[in-house]
């Protein structure tokens, strides 16, 4: 796909030529018109067809190749407008040519266009760009007029404006594909993103299947404690859950946020907890919003278990909508004092996700009066 709009600008501006080279060869049957005042009318009539013969030849070559940069088609062009204007002017008396063949005039300034065009500036512009304005004066002697001054700017005017406006077109080509260039690597850059952003969303949920739903009874059962109804219930709800897991990743996100937080509740009721709780929730929030909450509410919850001591009665606390969310669990047990606490994986990866949504985690703990976990969002809402 690199250079095609450039490409496509070449095949233009080689189009464009050959319209107008098309355009101004009616020009050269002009002097046909003046038959009787012609010294050789078949001469005339000759290099008119020739002069047609070379535009088909012309309009061909530049339509199929669509590239003015073509030798063969740049020079073969400027020799034969030189022929034109040298033989076909002696079609007329040498008093009349300045009037009545200066019509192969128009034709041969095509010439100088296509040179701008093709060559541009430089150089390799000036040999024929000197022999059309030399071949002119030539056809015309012995005869000149004033004419001849801007019949001769003519052919300096074409080629200096075939090149400014070849080099806007070539400029803006130049900056069509940069722009193209830099769409392409911000949609590259995107879908990277966005298969970063599945992994790590995928991550998450593994993690807290595992984290959340797993692992505790797995550390329970380990440590040789005794399975109580309570404890089988959970096992039998973790395992519902990780088949759904397993053959969709998404089942485990489909529940409405209250729905949600009450199987939070309900989970880690059935795990002896002693949990009371009040859920008012007159909307959902965002999907990953509420996925992200629920899990730092379990995070909180479990460290409840781990941490507070056996008996602790525990509040939560919800209240969410469409724009705002808020989750409070308050302990009663051991507490802790600042700087005693070592956040481990499960603290941070769950508070990190809030906090990627927008959210915030405040724990607040004192020595034997508990630990409160606020859990917000978006943090504007309750800011103040």
């Amino acid at each position: 796909m690199s250079g095609q709009v450039k490409r496509h600008t070449e095949v233009r501006m080689a189009r464009m030529i050959a319209y107008t080279r098309a355009g101004t060869t009616p020009f050269v049957y002009i002097p046909l018109l003046g038959w009787d005042d012609l010294q050789y009318p078949v001469l005339s009539v000759v290099t008119a067809m020739a002069a047609t013969a070379e535009a088909v030849w012309f309009f061909r070559r530049a339509w199929r190749s669509g590239d003015l940069r073509d030798p063969l088609l740049i020079w073969g062009d400027v020799v034969f407008c030189v022929v034109v204007m040298l033989i076909g002017t002696r079609a007329a008396f040498p008093a009349d040519r300045n009037v009545i063949t200066t019509e192969f005039l128009p034709y041969s300034l095509v010439a100088s266009a296509a040179m701008g065009f093709g060559l541009g500036f430089g150089r390799r512009a000036v040999p024929g760009l000197a022999v059309l304005c030399l071949s002119w004066p030539v056809a015309l002697y012995p005869h000149y007029a004033i004419k001849l001054v801007s019949d001769l700017l003519g052919f300096l005017l074409w080629y200096g404006i075939a090149v400014l406006i070849g080099r806007e077109l070539r400029t803006l080509a130049d900056a069509a594909e940069k722009a193209q260039e830099a769409t392409r690597r911000a949609e590259r850059l995107l879908a990277e993103q966005e298969r970063l952003t599945v992994i790590t969303r995928h991550r998450e949920l593994t993690h807290r299947e595992i984290h959340d739903h797993l692992l505790p009874i797995v550390d329970h059962v380990a440590a040789g404690q005794h399975v109580d109804p309570g404890l089988a219930r959970a096992a039998r709800l973790g395992a519902n859950r990780a088949r759904r897991f397993i053959m969709d990743p998404r089942a485990a996100d489909e529940l409405p946020f209250e729905q949600l937080m009450e199987e939070v509740c309900d989970t880690y009721i059935a795990r002896g907890l002693a949990l009371t709780s009040v859920i008012l929730v007159d909307g959902d929030p965002p999907e990953e919003v509420g996925e992200a909450v629920a899990a730092a509410a379990r995070e909180a919850l479990t460290n409840v278990l781990k941490h507070a001591g056996e008996d602790t009665r525990v509040n939560l606390f919800v209240e969410a909508g469409p724009d705002r969310l808020e989750v409070v669990i308050r302990d009663r047990g051991h507490g802790f004092a600042a700087g005693q606490a070592r956040p481990g994986g499960g603290f941070l990866r769950t508070f990190a996700a809030v906090a990627r949504h927008g959210g915030v985690c405040d724990v607040t703990s004192e020595p034997g009066a508990g630990t409160r976990v606020a859990i917000r969002w978006p943090v504007a809402a309750h800011a103040g």
